[in-house]
């Protein structure tokens, strides 16, 4: 009993101090927080948030071969958004096409910057096919005013093809607010993945006097 307690009380500051400088010095891990089931925002990096990222079709070959991974790309956004170049850097070989393929159709919040981004492929939840929302019913926006251009919104469709929520990235700020009301009016064939139904976004440009 005696020897325990001497154990105990020998060992334990510095495993406490072990523990402590782990938790100081180790780099910060990405915080996902799911505004809702599409939208995804990286919080820890400061970054701009991450508005449209559709599932990422399994390479067949891969699939085949049972390959899952993690795949981690260097990436540019450009100052709309968009994303300007993924360059694979890291992850199973038979996975970095489709990562980079995939990662190209993200749209993020308008603000040019450079930065990481990782891209998962786990055999419990493949993806064989995608066919992302397509409108099948728009209305045009109301706007009265003599200013052209366009507004680009990124609008969530649930299973049933109605629109949930129309985010704004970019555009004249007196036209915003048309478009986005407009886009709420639209009716769409919602997103299918492996055929099915599911919750999906779409990347949506609303002219205005073009």
């Amino acid at each position: 009993m005696k020897r325990l307690r001497w154990l105990t009380i020998t060992l334990a500051p510095p495993l406490v101090y072990l523990a402590v400088l782990y938790q100081a010095t180790r780099p910060p891990k990405a915080v996902y927080a799911f505004a809702n089931p599409t939208v995804m925002t990286v919080t820890d990096k400061g970054g701009p948030a991450i508005l449209h990222m559709p599932d990422a079709v399994y390479p067949a070959q891969a699939l085949r071969e049972r390959v899952e991974g993690s795949v981690t790309l260097k990436i540019a956004i450009a100052a709309d958004g968009t994303v300007a170049r993924a360059v694979p850097v890291s992850g199973p070989e038979p996975l970095r096409q489709a990562a980079a393929d995939n990662v190209r159709q993200w749209q993020f919040e308008a603000e040019a910057q450079e930065t990481e981004v990782d891209v998962g492929f786990s055999l419990r939840y493949v993806t064989r096919s995608l066919a992302l929302p397509e409108p099948l019913r728009r209305t045009a926006p109301v706007y009265h005013g003599s200013l052209h251009g366009s507004v680009r919104v990124v609008a969530t469709v649930d299973r049933q093809g109605r629109v949930e929520d129309v985010h704004p990235v970019m555009g004249l700020g007196v036209l915003i607010p048309a478009a986005v009301e407009s886009v709420r009016q639209w009716t769409f064939r919602p997103m299918l993945r492996n055929g099915r139904p599911e919750y999906g976004t779409a990347v949506i440009d609303v002219p205005f006097g073009l």
